[in-house]
């Protein structure tokens, strides 16, 4: 009697089993193929990621040889294919050297153009704000101070690599549209920050002592009169402008 209940036991759970197969099987083998195919899947787009960026980097190259050997026209074809069709990261740099080689000829409006453009493709931050400095030099004859503080006021907020850069050309836009307030705050900040080289806090004592003298005599007075932190001349622009002036009156 035990083995007959024994064998009775076996076979409910057979049954059981059978059950189970024929409800969850179908799940159970999709979810093991799906499974497969996606791993099969990665590896493959791995694999096709690792090819783009081998040919890009032989076509790069390519392009890199033709600028040194002087073949501009043939570097900037291939640099404008490789900015089209290539990964990101090589798109970006093909359109910073595109960029490089029109200012180079002289047409500053491309270069700015495609400087622009860089910066919207480059997944990294700082070549981003590279490329957007570099479009606001690019730009700078042909841009209002007022078009380059929108262009550079973020690289200036961000107090990142390029801010002190951009707020010396903001400088420089003022200084040449007689803005003499926002140019003296501007070139004064550069010459008072600790990250400033000495070549910058040179140019920037150079640009106060030229604000000193050419500005009109109610607009120094008026700056003059404003904060220390915002307004004061530090004493070796002062010196450079007195002496400038005994130069003139002599």
């Amino acid at each position: 009697m035990v083995d007959v209940f024994d064998e009775v036991e076996e076979e409910l759970r057979k049954e059981r089993y059978m059950q189970l197969l024929r409800s969850w099987g179908p799940w159970v083998l999709g979810a093991a193929i799906a499974v497969v195919v996606g791993v099969a899947g990665y590896q493959g787009w791995r694999g096709w990621q690792a090819s783009q960026a081998a040919e890009a980097s032989a076509q790069f190259a390519a392009a890199r040889a033709l600028e040194d050997a002087g073949d501009t026209t043939g570097a900037g074809e291939a640099y404008a294919l490789l900015a089209a069709e290539g990964p990101r990261g090589y798109a970006t740099l093909s359109l910073l050297h595109q960029a490089a080689l029109a200012r180079e000829a002289g047409d500053n409006e491309e270069a700015a153009r495609l400087y622009e453009a860089a910066a919207q493709r480059s997944p990294v931050a700082l070549i981003r704000d590279l490329a957007r400095f570099q479009a606001a030099v690019a730009g700078f004859d042909s841009l209002s101070s007022d078009d380059l503080a929108i262009r550079l006021d973020p690289l200036v907020a961000s107090g990142g690599g390029f801010s002190l850069l951009a707020r010396e050309l903001l400088g420089a836009a003022a200084l040449r549209d007689e803005r003499w307030s926002e140019a003296r705050r501007q070139y004064e900040f550069v010459q008072l920050s600790i990250d400033a080289s000495e070549a910058m806090r040179a140019r920037a004592r150079d640009a106060l002592a030229i604000i000193t003298r050419e500005a009109p005599e109610e607009v120094v007075e008026d700056v003059g009169a404003g904060t220390p932190d915002d307004t004061t001349m530090p004493a070796e622009a002062d010196a450079d402008a007195a002496s400038e002036q005994e130069d003139t009156v002599e």
